[in-house]
């Protein structure tokens, strides 16, 4: 690894022609000791740093007090010796859409291209290499949409396992903290540190299921379809590969947008009803619509989950992992906000896992014909986010995709 000043000085020379970073945080002023000793580790702009404000990609909080301490997951990552070395962009509030008056994160691999949101700007500065490793949250994919856009790894674990505590919340039934690392090694590294759990080698034996409902999707583009079939034909090879279905996953996606609405209106309702310009003007619209969800439409949501958690569950009675596509399509120029027609699908293959609270995880699988990366998404049961990281370290060695992409 890198000393830590050359490290900032590739976060500044690679990451803010993207816009991917905020703030390059100064380097730490002692020997760094533990199992992540010197392991730079971007952060998303959401999650509270010492000494630093809360920034949630919008203009005033940027420039608002800073922040009194650090985050759980912040102080716990510093105890195992990581470098916390940068601050990253990403869309405001984690709500799924820009703010007008801040750059969008670029794509590493397509620069005219968006990087994905919310956390596009750590998967645009692990993307560059300047960093292995960043911190990202995820409602219903916002770490595995720009993992999935960017060519990186995106990892979001069981929902609970890691301290969301400091983090702006955005629908907190939902939202996760994770990782969006350079390859499946690398996450497994910062896993094993912060839970103490060891991950498993899969030396063969694996069952996969393939969600074909999710690759029958016509709202699926045939490249990106064309990419995914070829990386399950790849595991086929090396794992027995079995046609699992996948419609109680889809279901899923009916009530996800209740929820999400209702709750981000209970953390954000007070702030648009007194100061309804703090916000972006897309943000603003997508809380406004918020506010019509009702106590009742919220229950039936909630009701309508839980129904579907068994039968979600039961997917994986005969198979060890899930494995289907990251996204319906390659990364766009821009973000789509949530309430548009782009928008209503960019997370219909990422957003069940955070109904389910299942562990996630997104691999490079190959490209489109405009070279475009491509995600192979994989999911396991929840709480069994170990056997999850071996089933991904196993598929990205078979299908020989890993590292960073390097502008």
């Amino acid at each position: 690894m890198s000393d830590p000043q050359s490290i900032r000085e590739a976060i500044s020379t690679r990451g803010r022609p993207l816009n991917a970073v905020v703030t390059v945080l100064p380097a730490p002023d002692h020997e760094p000791a533990g199992p992540l000793a010197g392991l730079p580790v971007a952060v998303k702009d959401m999650i509270d740093i010492a000494g630093q404000p809360r920034g949630n990609g919008n203009p005033e909080d940027m420039a608002g007090p800073p922040a009194q301490a650090d985050a759980p997951i912040i102080s716990r990552l510093r105890e195992l010796g990581a470098d916390i070395a940068a601050t990253t962009a990403l869309l405001e509030y984690a709500a799924g859409a820009q703010h007008p008056l801040l750059p969008e994160a670029r794509n590493p691999v397509a620069p005219h291209l968006t990087a994905g949101g919310s956390s596009g700007g750590s998967a645009a500065l692990v993307g560059t290499g300047a960093v292995p490793a960043a911190l990202g949250t995820d409602t219903g994919g916002s770490i595995r949409l720009p993992a999935h856009y960017c060519g990186v790894v995106g990892f979001k674990p069981s929902f609970g396992l890691l301290p969301v505590a400091g983090v702006q919340p955005l629908s907190p039934s939902l939202d996760h903290v994770g990782f969006l690392t350079s390859d499946v090694a690398t996450a497994i590294r910062l896993f094993t540190a912060l839970t103490g759990t060891a991950v498993p080698l899969a030396d063969g034996g694996l069952r996969f299921g393939v969600l074909s409902s999710q690759l029958g999707d016509a709202r699926l583009e045939p490249g990106i379809r064309a990419s995914v079939e070829a990386a399950i034909a790849r595991l086929a090879h090396r794992a027995d590969v079995i046609d699992v279905g996948g419609a109680p996953l889809d279901l899923l996606n009916e009530p996800l947008g209740p929820i999400i609405r209702y709750e981000s209106w209970q953390v954000h309702g007070e702030t648009m009803t007194a100061h309804p310009d703090h916000f972006g003007a897309t943000t603003a619209r997508m809380l406004r619509a918020a506010a019509g969800v009702t106590r009742e439409d919220y229950a039936d949501a909630l009701e309508r989950r839980t129904t579907l958690l068994g039968p979600a569950a039961a997917l994986l009675r005969d198979v060890d992992v899930l494995v289907g596509p990251a996204a319906p399509y390659a990364a766009p120029e821009i973000s789509p906000p949530v309430d548009t027609p782009e928008g209503e699908i960019e997370g219909i293959f990422s957003g069940p896992y955070n109904a389910t609270g299942q562990p996630a995880i997104v691999i490079p699988c190959g490209l489109t014909t405009d070279g475009l990366p491509v995600g192979l998404q994989l999911a396991a049961p929840r709480g069994e986010d170990a056997r999850l990281l071996a089933a991904a370290l196993f598929a990205e060695e078979a299908l020989s995709v890993g590292g960073n992409v390097i502008v």
